[in-house]
């Protein structure tokens, strides 16, 4: 699974990345799991209230294989646990797009008390697809800190999926 993540400044709003994911028209059809538009902009207000330079977190995940809507959600719960953020206040939407399917996830970065962590996220997310994937059967797809995650996973005594 392909894990992508860009961070939205507050100072550019969230009007760009809720027209790109709630009604992008190059997809065949839009599915809100959670979230809404007005969730968007009402982290972004917070974030900016807070004096933040981002507001929100996009986490764009594209499966391999065939994953059930479920399967989606499971996936954005995992992210939100490794990146330790409220899965209360997410925003997921799946896209079909050329018969596959893709899902976005997005996150505020205020998170009540905290900001969202930002350190090792590429590697991180890159983890938690491989357990995911392990988790499915589903064929491993490479990725640029295969090796580095080996190595988290033997350290969190997790040997089998390391291997």
């Amino acid at each position: 699974m392909i894990v992508k993540e860009s961070r939205i400044t507050t100072k550019s709003g969230a009007g760009a990345i809720a027209r790109h994911v709630l009604h992008g028209a190059k997809n065949e059809a839009i599915k809100v799991l959670s979230g809404s538009e007005w969730l968007l902009h009402d982290h972004m207000r917070k974030a900016n209230r807070e004096g933040l330079k981002y507001g929100l977190r996009h986490i764009a995940f594209n499966p391999d294989e065939a994953m059930t809507d479920e399967q989606l959600s499971a996936f954005a719960r995992h992210l939100c646990d490794e990146l330790h953020a409220d899965p209360e206040h997410l925003t997921l939407v799946i896209h079909q797009k050329d018969g596959s399917t893709h899902g976005h996830l997005i996150l505020p970065e205020w998170q009540q008390d905290h900001v969202l962590e930002s350190r090792f996220t590429w590697m991180r997310m890159e983890k938690v697809a491989r357990l995911e994937e392990i988790r499915l059967g589903h064929k491993l797809v490479a990725g640029r800190h295969d090796r580095a995650i080996a190595k988290a996973l033997r350290k969190e005594c997790r040997h089998s999926e390391a291997e």
